[in-house]
């Protein structure tokens, strides 16, 4: 198999999201796009989705997946980070910034490989879910991508018993 690179799971993730969204948000509008090689801000502004974010101005982040869910006169964000390496406290840490700034209803980071040994203890033995919170009622959420089904296993979200 040929040596992966982290756009290679764009597409995927793409569509995965889409269908999460879509399922959860049955009566809005939902697009999904790899916004990896742009700003938050350009890009809604480019979309012109801008007019939906009064601070979009501030969104000076770069997500690699963005979901926008629009019903009526308002709309909402969605984060997908994606790493192939496991995920690090410090790749916490970026998403949960691009989070506090743009307060997505659904933020996520995702790996092939699952998560540090650092942050399972953290989660397992210290149980410092605290550190995902970036809102009042939302938090980042964790998961283990699977290649060969092209979604997230269900099993492996942390905070355990989470659903998408």
């Amino acid at each position: 198999m040929a040596l992966r690179k982290e756009k290679h799971m764009y597409p995927a993730v793409c569509k995965w999201l889409r269908n999460i969204l879509r399922s959860k948000y049955k009566r809005a509008e939902v697009h999904v796009f790899d916004t990896s090689n742009i700003t938050l801000s350009k890009f809604l502004v480019n979309t012109q989705y801008h007019r939906f974010f009064e601070a979009y101005q501030t969104f000076e982040i770069q997500v690699d997946i963005t979901g926008i869910i629009k019903s009526g006169r308002r709309a909402h964000l969605a984060f997908v980070e994606c790493k192939l390496r496991k995920i690090s406290l410090k790749d916490l840490s970026q998403l949960l910034g691009y989070s506090k700034v743009a307060t997505p209803l659904l933020s996520m980071i995702i790996s092939p490989e699952g998560m540090s040994r650092s942050l399972e203890l953290l989660f397992n033995v210290w149980r410092r879910y605290d550190i995902l919170y970036y809102g009042r009622d939302k938090h980042l959420l964790i998961g283990k991508w699977n290649w060969d089904r092209e979604e997230v296993d269900p099993s492996s979200i942390v905070p355990r018993g989470t659903s998408l």
